[in-house]
């Protein structure tokens, strides 16, 4: 029986970032071998937070989500048990970590919100010659940084 084949490791790097609100600090960048999968795939068109590295041109190399960031509601739970549990809103506030492909062109990462779209998400449909082509989904960078080589 032959042996499985294994997907070889590619140069990645590890950035762990602390935020506050819409502020962003890359507190740490480590270059790992890592085998990343779902990278190249299309880019996702869903709202949320997400990181992505370019190259020299600003150009989107990859994205991958920042799971878990940006939080801005919380659980309460009640000192008697017999009332409820309820979410309030706070200040998104903490740290994330991601892992992204690191390929030679590769020379700086982008904290960036991807924004609902589309009456469903609570946002008026535009017209004219102004409105993004439908499906679009406004991108608004938050942090911009060099990758360290």
């Amino acid at each position: 029986m032959a042996a499985p084949q294994q997907t070889p490791a590619s140069p990645a790097v590890r950035l762990i970032f602390e935020y506050e609100g819409d502020t962003v600090r890359l507190v740490s960048q480590q270059p790992v071998d890592a085998v990343i999968s779902g990278f190249d795939t299309p880019p996702e068109v869903r709202p949320g937070h997400f990181v992505e590295v370019r190259d020299d041109s600003g150009r989107r190399l990859a994205r991958v989500p920042a799971r878990g960031a940006f939080v801005e509601s919380a659980e309460v739970f009640p000192e008697d048990h017999a009332e409820p549990i309820t979410r309030v809103d706070v200040e998104a506030r903490g740290a994330f970590t991601v892992i992204l492909p690191a390929p030679a062109a590769a020379t700086q990462v982008a904290v960036v919100r991807v924004a609902p779209t589309g009456p469903e998400e609570g946002v008026a449909p535009g017209g004219g010659a102004t409105s993004p082509p439908p499906g679009a989904a406004p991108t608004v960078d938050l942090a911009t940084f060099r990758l360290e080589r």
